[in-house]
């Protein structure tokens, strides 16, 4: 299949067009940054310049490039992560005018099928739920303070997706080598820089080869309309997760410190990381796209 992966070189996009590649499709990848191309060539695709905030322009590469999927991989946060809510500001226009242009576009050529790219926090920021968080509840928890626009624009996207029969993959934590804020905290963790925020939180993680695996298995065989939690089986605490990390790397335990002091340096990550509880169930996309997770260490 000819797939046009829009957002070519955020975090998730090369490796999703090398495996989209090695699947044997036809990728076209798109990118606003013209010092960008030479990554997506490397990386077996076509590469092509272009704004996704103007329409015109936008329709004008799908209606030459005619791709039969989709994929929509427009997110930006910084790469160290976001620490307050003004570093979802990128990502929420994206979320908002990105797409919505991407879907015209895909409509007026005629594209089968588009997969978007989501996150775990659309379920909210809540303090308690269920043991394990199901597709079929899709918000159940509130946005954070001050935060109502951002969650409303990238539920708004979501359910913009699913109305034009389009698949949506909520994606965990992300992890792994080619993680820019993985790298950052790597770092970090080694000289002791990286405490941890205290709380009674609980997260989703996904390693970055599994988000290219079930992108492209979404692209493949995924059902329109569906929305699919891509998640790893072994929900914790971002703090027990650094912990992890620091023995990896043979650095010392990180300090723990309460919340509302983590609070003062990164309001959002306080926030995100020490008191909100996302434990997601993945027993749908291993269901439906016979995937098992890599196993976290």
């Amino acid at each position: 299949m000819r797939v046009l992966v829009a957002g070519a070189t955020s975090v998730p996009g090369i490796p999703v067009v090398r495996d989209l590649v090695a699947r044997g499709h036809e990728v076209v990848g798109l990118t606003r940054a013209p010092g960008a191309t030479a990554t997506i060539a490397a990386a077996g695709a076509r590469p092509v310049v272009v704004d996704v905030f103007d329409a015109a322009q936008l329709t004008e590469v799908l209606a030459e490039h005619r791709p039969e999927v989709v994929v929509s991989l427009l997110t930006t946060l910084p790469k160290r992560g976001p620490m307050r809510l003004s570093d979802f500001e990128p990502a929420r226009r994206l979320w908002s005018d990105g797409v919505n242009n991407l879907l015209a576009a895909a409509h007026r050529s005629g594209v089968r099928r588009v997969v978007a790219e989501s996150v775990i926090f659309a379920y909210g920021y809540g303090p308690d739920g269920p043991a394990l968080l199901e597709e079929s509840d899709p918000y159940p928890m509130p946005p954070p303070a001050g935060g109502e626009a951002m969650l409303t624009a990238l539920r708004g996207m979501e359910q913009r997706v699913l109305d034009a029969d389009g698949i949506v993959l909520r994606y965990g934590f992300f992890y792994g080598d080619e993680v820019p804020h993985m790298r950052t905290m790597r770092r970090m963790v080694r000289f002791w820089a990286l405490p941890v925020p205290s709380g009674r939180s609980m997260l989703s993680f996904i390693h970055i080869d599994d988000v290219a695996r079930t992108t492209v298995d979404a692209v493949e065989r995924g059902r329109g309309g569906e929305l699919y939690n891509i998640v790893d089986d072994r929900p914790e605490s971002f703090g027990d997760f650094i912990r992890a990390l620091a023995t990896r790397v043979r650095a010392p335990r990180p300090l723990t410190v309460p919340n509302r002091l983590f609070a003062v340096a990164a309001p959002y990550a306080a926030l995100a990381m020490g008191n909100t509880w996302l434990p997601l169930s993945n027993a749908k996309a291993k269901a439906e796209f016979g995937w098992t997770p890599i196993t976290r260490p």
